[in-house]
């Protein structure tokens, strides 16, 4: 089955909230959690906000607050990894990040999926990313499933045109940031795209 899951603006939304809660009643898409400007108070008083939808949420940064709300679990950026043994045994380590097919060689089988960026241009970072056609993503996502067998999630660029290439070439999903949250209608963006891989 083909995920599609949604990564949340540095900065917030003015109507993020009720756009995250229409997200997962639509589909129980999973969301990582992404603020790495916020404090740890910061964090914790975005997530109180969420009471009914922390089982679907992901946190990218302090993590420690896995263990005071009853989240998915925690994300480990490429550069984390390094202290995977330190998080505590009752925090679910969920997902990681690999930017080359070379570092899906190193990667241990703890994680439930695995970001692989960038796919396309970025649409939320400048200058990152290039267009990718389907023959290449093929090649990359063959070249990662040679070294592991956890889900590869692809990310950067992926919008309702070039979603069904992602699908096609055989990733597992993809993860959707700048598509959604620099549209004008993010919800009505973000069904769009989901009626692509239907």
């Amino acid at each position: 089955m083909f995920e599609i899951i949604v990564i949340t603006p540095e900065k917030n939304h003015p109507h993020e909230e009720q756009i995250l809660h229409a997200i997962v009643r639509a589909c129980s898409s999973t969301i990582h959690v992404r603020k790495p400007d916020f404090t740890e108070e910061e964090y914790r008083l975005y997530l109180t906000s969420y009471p009914s939808i922390l089982s679907h949420m992901v946190l990218h940064e302090h993590h420690v607050l896995a263990k005071e709300f009853s989240v998915k679990g925690i994300h480990l950026k490429e550069a984390d990894r390094k202290f995977a043994k330190e998080i505590p045994n009752d925090v679910k380590v969920i997902s990681t990040s690999l930017h080359s097919t070379d570092d899906a060689k190193n990667i241990s089988d703890e994680f439930e999926y695995i970001f692989y960026s960038p796919l396309f241009k970025s649409i939320s970072k400048e200058n990152y990313g290039a267009d990718t056609t389907e023959q290449q993503l093929a090649s990359t996502i063959a070249e990662l499933k040679k070294y592991t067998t956890i889900p590869v999630i692809g990310l950067g660029g992926i919008h309702g045109e070039n979603i069904g290439l992602v699908k096609k070439s055989g990733f597992d999903g993809a993860a959707l940031l700048g598509a959604i949250w620099q549209s004008e209608d993010p919800l009505k963006t973000f069904d769009k795209i989901h009626s692509c891989i239907l």
